[in-house]
């Protein structure tokens, strides 16, 4: 069952296909912000998806993030994702990634919980 004040970690080491020049959304090779929120994106589904039943998900609604460090290929990061509020079907986190103790981005992430098929189905129609 999903408590506010749940928390997940994880680790990765940055990749030369997660750069700014990689994904288009930069010309340097340092660690893109896509990337890096899809990382914080991940983080909060699994640890929303720990607590789920089969038939039950989370989709992504907003982001509102900070980069606010470059990291370089290889660069071992962490994110921590907090379930801070959960109101009806709606999760507020909080989310920061971390180069070693260094603040790297930091931000809020909102996800709402959905039955897949349902939801799948809406879209078909």
């Amino acid at each position: 069952m999903l408590e506010e004040g749940m928390s997940l970690v994880q680790e990765k080491i940055v990749l030369k296909n997660e750069t700014a020049a990689k994904v288009v959304s930069g010309a340097l090779e340092v660690f893109s912000t896509p990337m890096m929120i899809a990382f914080m994106e991940n983080t909060s589904f699994l640890l929303a998806q720990n607590y789920l039943d089969d038939e039950t998900t989370t989709v992504g609604i907003s982001v509102n993030i900070k980069h606010l460090k470059a990291n370089l290929v290889g660069d071992k990061i962490r994110c921590e994702s907090l379930l801070k509020k959960i109101i009806g079907k709606k999760l507020e986190f909080s989310v920061k990634v971390f180069y070693n103790e260094e603040l790297v981005g930091d931000g809020e992430h909102f996800r709402y919980i959905v039955n897949t098929n349902e939801f799948m189905e809406k879209l078909k129609r």
